[in-house]
């Protein structure tokens, strides 16, 4: 079973994914089969460093590559922001 490999050498502990790269990158993982270590030698990258990400080391290029190595593309979504919500930050900042 695919289980039995996820954990190769490891301590048996699974922390949860920490930040929107860790999440987003342990998600796709997860949803191929993949353990930490496989996916670091199809990526050709070491398994701390995927490890390091889906904890919460923010590394943008890293995440990219490995998304890629999963055979996805990484997309940044950016709300345009509220302008009655600027308008007021402006006028708080001219009143103090």
């Amino acid at each position: 079973m695919w289980l039995d490999d996820i954990d190769i050498g490891g301590r048996g502990i699974c922390r949860p994914a920490v930040g929107p790269l860790g999440r987003a990158l342990r998600g796709a993982r997860l949803q191929q089969f993949l353990s930490q270590e496989t996916l670091a030698k199809v990526a050709g990258v070491h398994q701390t460093q995927v490890s390091r990400l889906e904890l919460g080391a923010p590394n943008w290029r890293l995440f990219c590559q490995l998304i890629k190595a999963l055979g996805g593309e990484p997309i940044v979504t950016v709300e345009p922001l509220d302008p009655k919500l600027e308008e007021l930050k402006r006028l708080a900042a001219t009143v103090w």
